[in-house]
């Protein structure tokens, strides 16, 4: 019961995603004790020493598991990857006198329109917005707020079911569409209950992510992340880190990342904020109490910085103070390729040649071959078959050779 221990609820979809978070546990000398939905088969049994199969949907279940491995193991922080489990997180945490997102701060890390009334006293920092829960509701807030606009999910994680609407017929489409597919018999991400809409102002401007650390209320920042997305359902397709904005840019980001860390209350937790800058100003889209995915923190910030993100948020779980970055030497990214149709994914052609372009790291296959694919709006989380990671010494370098490998890759569709 002495070695001491960390609790990780559900790992990274993609095995190239989640050993960095095993190998920085297994760095800084603890084991893991993993609470998952599926076991997983492909880990280090060094490092992960015990697995608890579990629908960690089912949060009482999920608690549950948890309390059972800290009466027989020594844990010294409790920790996830990704939203589904935030709040299951936060409450083990205050149940074990650990560190930990305050509950209540997750809880509105967890729901955009909880985000947005919690920025009520800065309405300059958020797009105006409107719950909706009926189709009467979702005209009223056309009338209010207009087009162009957005419709989505309150509760999702990974630009899942974001509609773009330029008109009325936009908004019927989107509606009748997001009304059949939020519920948990579709995707468990949406909740046991009847989850809601919000229908907000359209952002123009770069879309960027900030990825950090929060421990006794004092925000360290390990950098900004320029972010690309596929119109019109803003699928996340590519992302560069360090950011290429200009100073007053990342100011007003900055700015922004210290308020919205306030005003939700996170503290002693890691976080992802999303937002869009446009003539100097930087507005929230969203803010998560966990590091970001799609390898931004895996990968791209320790390729750059030569840091282990996520050394750092086990540190910060466990009551220790992170430890600050250096500025940048290099510049990582990674792009996804999105299936351009739907059918049976084969392969890609052209593997041979992308992965022989100088400053690859990786190249991940994110189906498997055989499998059906379709893009959305059919398939938000499916529609993505293979990602590549680069790095370069300057930006210029690292678009192009992100471009070249995207090119050279051709998905095969049956």
């Amino acid at each position: 019961m002495s070695q001491p221990s960390l609790i990780y609820y559900n790992l990274r979809p993609s095995r190239v995603e989640h050993q960095p978070t095993l190998f920085a546990a297994h760095r800084l000398g603890y084991r893991v004790l993993l609470v998952t939905d599926q076991p997983a088969l492909d880990v280090p049994r060094d490092v992960v020493r015990e697995q608890v199969v579990v629908d960690t949907y089912d949060v009482g279940a999920a608690l549950a598991a948890g309390r059972r491995l800290a009466r027989a193991h020594r844990v010294d922080g409790v920790l996830t990857w990704s939203d589904r489990d935030v709040n299951t997180v936060a409450l083990l945490a205050e149940e074990l006198g650990l560190p930990g997102p305050p509950p209540e701060a997750a809880r509105i890390a967890r729901n955009k329109y909880r985000m947005r009334q919690a920025m009520s006293a800065h309405p300059e920092l958020v797009p105006r917005f409107r719950h909706v829960g009926t189709w009467v509701e979702a005209e009223a807030a056309a009338a209010d707020i207009g087009y162009p606009a957005i419709l989505k999910p309150t509760v999702a994680a990974g630009s899942i079911a974001i509609f773009e609407l330029h008109n009325a017929d936009d908004l019927l489409r989107a509606f009748d569409t997001l009304t059949q597919h939020i519920r948990p018999t579709v995707n468990p991400i949406f909740g046991r209950g009847v989850s809601q809409l919000i229908y907000e102002e359209f952002l123009t401007g770069t879309e960027h992510s900030v990825e950090g650390y929060v421990r006794n209320e004092e925000v360290t920042v390990a950098g900004i992340t320029d972010k690309e997305t596929l119109p019109p359902f803003h699928t996340e397709v590519g992302h560069v880190f360090p950011t290429a904005l200009g100073e007053p840019e990342r100011e007003a980001v900055l700015a922004l990342t210290s308020q919205v860390i306030k005003v939700f209350g996170l503290d002693d937790c890691v976080f992802h904020l999303e937002c869009k800058v446009d003539k100097g100003r930087a507005k929230l889209i969203e803010a998560a109490a966990r590091g970001g995915g799609d390898y931004i923190t895996s990968h791209l910030v320790p390729l750059a910085t030569g840091q282990s993100f996520h050394e750092n948020a086990i540190r910060v779980a466990t009551g220790a103070a992170p430890v600050a970055a250096g500025e940048p030497v290099f510049h990582a990214g990674v792009k996804k390729i999105v299936t351009p149709d739907a059918g049976v994914f084969e392969g890609f052609a052209g593997l041979a040649e992308a992965n022989a372009t100088p400053g690859v790291e990786h190249i991940v296959l994110e189906r498997a071959i055989g499998e059906h694919v379709a893009p959305p709006p059919e398939d938000y989380t499916g529609c993505v078959l293979g990602s590549v990671i680069a790095r370069a010494a300057t930006r210029a370098e690292l678009v192009h050779r992100l471009d070249t490998l995207t090119k050279t890759l051709a998905p095969v569709i049956r």
